[in-house]
């Protein structure tokens, strides 16, 4: 049995692309959960210990493999929404984790 690989995503909204970004997250939980994408939960963060820029949301989302992340950033139908992304977002950051056992 595997386990499962996590997708942490740290963002930011640009609030001068907020339609955008609300495109980009009605289009993209569906080709997500096409990849085996589960969400796990969603945060707003309240603050940062070190003081560096501070994101506004961290998600996670479950995948059954790490290759399954690499199917999702490679699908066609997702590649086409990365513009809309990246306009619709003043930060973005991706991390793939697993748990230790």
């Amino acid at each position: 049995m595997s386990t499962p690989v996590f997708l942490m995503i740290e963002a930011t909204p640009n609030p001068q692309a907020l339609q955008d970004m609300t495109s980009y997250l009605s289009r993209a939980p569906a080709i997500t959960k096409g990849h085996g994408g589960v969400p796990v939960a969603s945060y707003d963060v309240q603050s940062v210990m070190d003081k560096k820029d501070k994101p506004s949301v961290f998600a996670v989302v479950s995948f059954p493999s790490n290759e399954a992340i690499t199917a999702l950033f490679n699908d066609p139908a997702y590649l086409a929404l990365v513009p809309e992304r990246d306009r619709g977002f003043s930060h973005l950051r991706y991390y793939v984790v697993n748990e230790r056992i």
